[in-house]
């Protein structure tokens, strides 16, 4: 773990550039493969090791393992036994009716090497069936940068493939333990790259990152009260609110980034309230004398969904952004339902619900309100966040004992866990 004094706020702000060495066609540039909502069409994908010149055995192996990694995560790919190819010459000489026979549809070709102080990875993805290069890419960056590099390769592939190359380049902020504290940490999304940010000597949760990824809010919880923070790119530390006004969480950015709805009880209620991120036009929206908390945006920032037990148990509300035409969106059958998260495209919202006594994460279609439960009751799942592209989901679970990060896809699949932090929570998916 990469641990940072202060308020260090560290974005993958690194070096990275593109070559294209092979000429793309137009028409080749086709979405071969979709997933789907009842499952999907994967193609198989051979990935032979990384090939390397001179001393850079170890960042080979890091390349080929990062570029399985996403891959394989994707959901997009079935990957061809490694052995089948184990004793294949590799070389730009692709033996296309071996990779054939292997039932390979794609064919990944890498190289790693250095150049002054950069390291280059090479890339070229052929087309087995037609027998031919589609497309390559030479990547440059920084020389302790090779997941980096495997990263932006992964995306070009699969932005190629089936137009989704967000989530490789992704990362994730979330808060975990430090011995009588709390505090927030950032990784890539597959968990690599772990840097602290805040070292406070506080309670501090609930991280949301801003539209254009400059800032994070996020709520430090003090002995007597509860206020709302910025930090920046530069690691400076801003208070937002908060001056014993009540007790104050769970801030989240608007799309257009100039406004935070939060939760706060300086009415006495813990109600829904929005700030301008200036500190100005603090604005309270909801007025039920139940508890309303946990305020999510809709894309489109015209409705706030958010967590209400005004009708008994906690159930999803959603309303006008100006706190107008509240209704309820959770099942009138449901348990507990807790902490929404709007998908990126709109369609949706997770959320948390309460099944055979286990918190479990849910979807809910908003054209049909159909109910898709996600996790399995194996342990108790909290806190969903979408990726940037909507086709996964991080979310923590107590499924391996203490409460860590796992991302999935958003059918369900794919549960992988990312963190080993003590008792982590509040994960936040972000560019």
């Amino acid at each position: 773990m990469k641990k940072m004094s202060g308020f260090v706020f560290l974005f993958a702000l690194l070096f990275v550039s593109f070559f294209v060495f092979s000429q793309e066609k137009s028409e080749d540039k086709t979405i071969v493969g979709v997933i789907k909502e009842s499952g999907f069409s994967a193609l198989k994908l051979a990935l032979p090791e990384t090939i390397y010149e001179g001393d850079l055995s170890v960042e080979s192996k890091e390349v080929h393992i990062t570029l399985n990694d996403d891959l394989d995560f994707s959901g997009f790919f079935n990957m061809v036994d490694p052995s089948l190819y184990a004793n294949m010459q590799i070389s730009e000489k692709v033996d296309y009716d071996a990779y054939l026979g292997m039932g390979a549809d794609y064919l990944l070709l890498t190289k790693i090497f250095k150049n002054e102080r950069l390291l280059i990875l090479e890339g070229k993805l052929y087309d087995i069936k037609r027998k031919e290069l589609v497309t390559g890419k030479r990547i440059r960056a920084s020389v302790n940068q090779p997941r980096l590099l495997a990263h932006n390769l992964s995306a070009i592939v699969l932005d190629y493939l089936f137009g989704a190359g967000v989530f490789p380049t992704s990362q994730i902020l979330f808060a975990s333990k430090v011995g009588e504290t709390q505090d927030i940490y950032l990784a890539d999304y597959d968990g690599k790259n772990l840097i602290r940010l805040t070292a406070l000597g506080l309670l501090n949760v609930t991280p949301n990152v801003s539209p254009g990824g400059d800032k994070i809010v996020f709520t430090s919880i003090l002995k007597d009260r509860q206020e709302l923070f910025f930090l920046d790119r530069n690691g400076k530390r801003t208070k937002l609110y908060g001056e014993g006004e009540g007790l104050n969480s769970n801030p989240k950015f608007s799309p257009d980034g100039k406004t935070i709805a939060f939760c706060s009880s300086r009415s006495s209620n813990p109600d829904i309230w929005a700030i301008g991120v200036d500190g100005t036009n603090l604005t309270r929206l909801t007025f039920s004398p139940a508890i309303d908390t946990a305020p999510c945006w809709s894309p489109d920032g015209t409705k706030i969904a958010f967590t209400s037990a005004r009708g008994g148990a906690p159930q999803i509300y959603v309303m006008d952004k100006d706190g107008s035409n509240v209704k309820r969106l959770s099942p009138d059958d449901s348990k507990r339902c807790d902490q929404p998260a709007w998908s990126p495209r709109g369609d949706k919202i997770a959320y948390t619900t309460v099944v055979d006594g286990k918190f479990n994460i849910a979807i809910m279609d908003l054209s049909t309100n159909q109910v898709t439960i996600l996790t399995k009751g194996e342990g108790d799942s909290q806190s969903p966040s979408w990726s940037p592209d909507g086709r996964y989901i991080t979310f923590v679970s107590t499924r391996l004992g203490s409460s860590q990060v796992f991302i999935m896809r958003a059918d369900g699949s794919g549960v992988k866990r990312i963190s080993n932090q003590p008792d982590c929570s509040s994960p936040c998916w972000f560019k």
